[in-house]
């Protein structure tokens, strides 16, 4: 079974209108079931996100978001997720970060508007 774009569209609005969800880095990626291994400590903290209206299966960021500087190392962060808490909670979306970061000390995550994007297939 296949859904169409506007029927993908349709379930990704309903998702984006579902509540608030949060933009988690990871060290080791999660799978389908959870797991992985969340960036923790030296401040960290997950963020809110927003997003655009869906288009042809995909929606994307509308804002920036923006990481609290890393008072420790965090690691290398390889992966990200969505979750419904800012912190518990459930993971709901995950993928691989393009190009893994190392992120020590100092260092400030930002992901650009536009540059996370949901896909359906």
């Amino acid at each position: 079974m296949s859904l169409t774009n506007h029927g993908e569209d349709k379930l990704l609005t309903l998702f984006k209108n579902a509540g608030t969800y949060y933009l988690a880095l990871f060290t080791v990626a999660p799978g389908e079931t959870g797991g992985g291994t969340e960036v923790s400590g030296g401040s960290y903290a997950r963020q809110p996100v927003a997003f655009g209206n869906p288009s042809s299966g995909s929606m994307k960021t509308s804002a920036a978001i923006e990481f609290p500087t890393a008072t420790a190392s965090w690691g290398t962060a390889v992966s990200w997720g969505l979750f419904d808490a800012v912190s518990g909670g459930n993971l709901v979306w995950y993928g691989a970060i393009t190009t893994p970061k190392e992120l020590l000390s100092g260092d400030i995550y930002r992901v650009n508007a536009g540059n996370l994007t949901l896909t359906m297939d």
